[in-house]
């Protein structure tokens, strides 16, 4: 089953992945990271539907990116530190928005960064996420307003 699961599911996985971690290097281990929990978690992942194991995945893959982001906070201290984690073929334009949209709390980020940079829509989202199309687009909303006043108090 994971064999299928990856077949159908690894390239828009990593694309996801991409767009959380800014780097490919970064976004394939978190790929291969979802997948062996897979591995350990059949019993859950059988009686799901197809769409319920693509959610699963996804926010497996989050959840590891939250937990990484978390423990280099823990390790990393000082903006200097911070700023040698942006992959340096990145410009600056780039860099800016990337940190600008990792300031988005949790529960917006991910629908921000897949709906913006991958081109998923609210329903596709609310499927991934387990939430109502509304609320996708409520947050991504919320998401959008504080990017702006961010950029706005940049200038």
């Amino acid at each position: 089953m994971v064999e299928a699961l990856y077949t159908q599911f690894q390239e828009d996985l990593l694309r996801f992945c991409v767009s959380l971690t800014g780097a490919r290097s970064a976004a394939e281990d978190l790929v291969q990271e979802a997948f062996l929990r897979a591995l350990t978690h059949l019993e859950d992942l059988e009686p799901l539907s197809q769409g319920q194991r693509r959610a699963w995945l996804y926010k497996t893959a989050r959840n590891l990116q939250i937990d990484r982001v978390r423990k280099q906070a823990r390790e990393v201290s000082g903006s200097e530190e911070v700023m040698a984690l942006v992959p340096f073929e990145e410009d600056l334009t780039q860099v800016a928005v990337r940190q600008m949209v990792e300031r988005l709390p949790e529960e917006e980020r991910p629908l921000f960064a897949m709906r913006y940079f991958e081109g998923y829509n609210a329903a596709e989202l609310g499927e991934i996420f387990g939430l109502a199309p509304s609320t996708v687009r409520s947050r991504l909303a919320s998401a959008r307003r504080k990017l702006l006043r961010w950029q706005e108090t940049e200038q």
